[in-house]
């Protein structure tokens, strides 16, 4: 088993445990509902990791393409579940919470904003770390 394989299964892992994380905070949704949720979000989450990899590989200068090519598809492996766990297990969270109305429209609205902010900080620091970590392994 090559590393990358390693890396691959580990994502898989982190994957499966993202779904079902998501799937557990969205208990307030019939089960084909919580699937759509995971997969559209899962989609969306997929192509801002790939936004994010993009702008830290523009006009960056390697030996190997190859390598480039392997390095930002473990990188999307890894981020696009974390991403996903973070943003979709709590966003479902409020969701729910308003749906059965645990909590008002306006306290989820707040509840929605402070996770998007946190999640903004987040991308930051994912930003420079996919760009630090590609430079240092390729450039």
């Amino acid at each position: 088993m090559t590393i990358l394989t390693g890396i691959k299964i580990i994502a898989l892992l982190i994957f499966a445990i993202s779904c079902v994380t998501i799937y557990h905070n969205t208990n307030s949704y019939e089960p084909s509902k919580r699937i759509i949720y995971i997969i559209i979000g899962t989609i969306i989450m997929y192509l801002l990791t790939s936004i994010l990899c993009s702008i830290n590989t523009k006009g960056l200068e390697v030996k190997n393409e190859a390598a480039l090519n392997d390095t930002v598809s473990v990188i999307k492996y890894i981020f696009t579940p974390i991403n996903s766990m973070i943003v979709l297990s709590f966003l479902g969270n409020i969701f729910g919470k308003l749906k059965e109305q645990v909590i008002d429209g306006t306290k989820a609205g707040k509840s929605i904003i402070i996770l998007l902010i946190a999640f903004f900080v987040i991308i930051i620091f994912e930003t420079s770390y996919i760009g630090s970590f590609i430079n240092g392994l390729l450039g």
